[in-house]
């Protein structure tokens, strides 16, 4: 004879197993970013590698490598490529402070009036003096710098590798994940996860519209002023622009730097001027992507209020971080479809009524 659990042993046996999880999840937190983003990427790249499938003389196993390592490489040589650039800045700049450093150093040799005010060397030395006393920790924020890009440079080759795997087993993934579900309810299950698939691909071709309409602007703009590199930063403008408003930001740092070391091709501005200039148009046009296309674009790809849109990546922003700025959409989204459709079961409705479910 079979025997059941009573109801109260069932919910002790809950109870414990949410304890469990929750203490498990408090003790691999640091696991949880990278997880996240590996997920991203696997599941972004699952849709490539699973149309390669479809060729007759193609296993999954070579269309995942097919795909995943030519994705590898680009991620890889793509911040290569921009190295010489920044070498040559830093360059540059050393060079200018060096210049600097000379002058100011020629000038301490005389007397200087501040506001009618004389200023000795004396009174100057100790100035300098009591400002790289005030600099003393660089050594050791330099030592603390390069552990954390140690430490970021292990998460980024983690992230990598766990792409490769969820991809490789990306469907047995989710056919795990369904039969943890009783049989019954399986049929439902295998339907609600298409409906949030068709959430996350939509936010996914609002991502890549984004992307693009960033980068050619970019790319047109920088033509047109004549800002040395205007390809590459427009591309990696429009790359960046997937990371809510960080990404713009660094990608427009590194146009003003360019502008001002390299100055433009052909308009009659000084190196200084045309630095404020492109400042000035990233500024401008990333307030009018923030404000208005981003929800714009967003809403009409995802079916969501624009207003909403803004919100949700703002908020999410400023609360928990870049990270959560950029899976906040789809997150709502999905939530809402698996709240519709607990409610249409708590309520014995049909939960795929036309309308029920949102379909994006």
């Amino acid at each position: 004879m079979r025997s059941s659990w009573t109801p109260t042993t069932r919910v002790v046996i809950v109870a414990v197993l949410l304890i469990l999880i929750g203490l498990l999840v408090n003790a691999i937190r640091p696991l949880i970013s990278p997880m996240i983003i590996a997920a991203l990427g696997a599941y972004t790249l699952y849709p490539l590698a699973a149309r390669l499938e479809n060729h007759p003389r193609i296993t999954y196993k070579w269309a995942v490598a097919l795909v995943y390592f030519p994705f590898t490489g680009l991620l890889i040589a793509a911040p290569s490529a921009f190295a010489p650039m920044l070498i040559r800045q830093i360059r540059t700049l050393t060079g200018e402070a060096l210049l600097v450093f000379n002058l100011l150093e020629a000038r301490l040799e005389q007397p200087v009036t501040i506001l009618g005010r004389t200023v000795s060397q004396e009174q100057l030395a100790e100035f300098l003096r009591s400002v790289s006393e005030s600099f003393t920790p660089a050594a050791e924020d330099a030592i603390h710098a390069l552990e954390v890009t140690s430490t970021s440079l292990l998460w980024f080759i983690v992230i990598l590798v766990t792409i490769y795997f969820m991809l490789l087993d990306w469907q047995g993934l989710r056919d795990w994940f369904i039969a943890i579900f009783p049989k019954s309810e399986q049929a439902d299950l295998t339907r609600l996860l298409r409906q949030i698939n068709a959430t996350w691909r939509g936010y996914m071709r609002g991502t890549l519209a984004l992307m693009f309409i960033m980068g050619v602007f970019f790319i047109i703009v920088g033509l047109a002023i004549g800002l040395p590199g205007a390809v590459a930063l427009g591309l990696l403008t429009g790359f960046l622009s997937i990371i809510p408003e960080l990404g713009p930001t660094i990608a427009g740092i590194l146009s003003v730097l360019v502008a001002f070391f390299e100055g433009s091709n052909f308009l009659p501005l000084s190196n200084f001027w045309f630095a404020i200039l492109v400042g000035g148009i990233y500024i401008v046009v990333m307030q009018v992507k923030s404000l208005w296309l981003r929800p714009l674009v967003m809403g009409r790809f995802m079916h969501m209020n624009t207003g909403l849109v803004f919100i949700a990546i703002i908020g999410a922003a400023l609360i928990w971080g870049v990270l959560a700025a950029l899976v906040i959409l789809p997150v709502l989204a999905s939530a809402g479809q698996i709240g519709r459709y607990i409610r249409a079961k708590l309520l014995d409705e049909d939960p795929w009524q036309e309308n029920s479910i949102n379909v994006t």
